[in-house]
């Protein structure tokens, strides 16, 4: 059994060969963004988070690219939370947790990326 990271705490987690999830890294803006929310929230992003690194979305998430550069995703946490990330080379980049009218910021594509 491969050991992960508690969310919300900085960490990674490689792939084993015989392991189905992705790899995952989280950013300083996601600990802080996951540390400001309630619980319940908490536990929603937990579920987010694990399905997006075992590849198994949950009822609800809608994936998708943020518009117009898509280069970052979101994954729907509840009527108002999104997680912000990204994937590079088979490892989920948690980047941040935002309500549904914040995800604009992350529109565009950060210079020198």
């Amino acid at each position: 059994m491969t050991w992960l990271p508690p969310l919300g705490k900085l960490g990674e987690h490689r792939r084993d060969a015989d392991d189905e999830r992705r790899g995952s890294a989280w950013s300083e803006q996601y600990q802080k963004s996951y540390a400001d929310l309630q619980h319940a929230e908490q536990q929603g992003a937990d579920k987010v988070a694990i399905a997006l690194m075992k590849r198994e979305p949950t009822p609800g998430m809608r994936v998708k690219p943020i518009e117009p550069d898509k280069y970052y995703r979101e994954a729907r946490i509840n009527d108002g939370d999104r997680t912000i990330f990204r994937e590079d080379a088979g490892t989920v980049l948690f980047v941040d947790v935002v309500p549904h009218d914040g995800i604009g910021k992350y529109g565009r594509k950060p210079p020198g990326a």
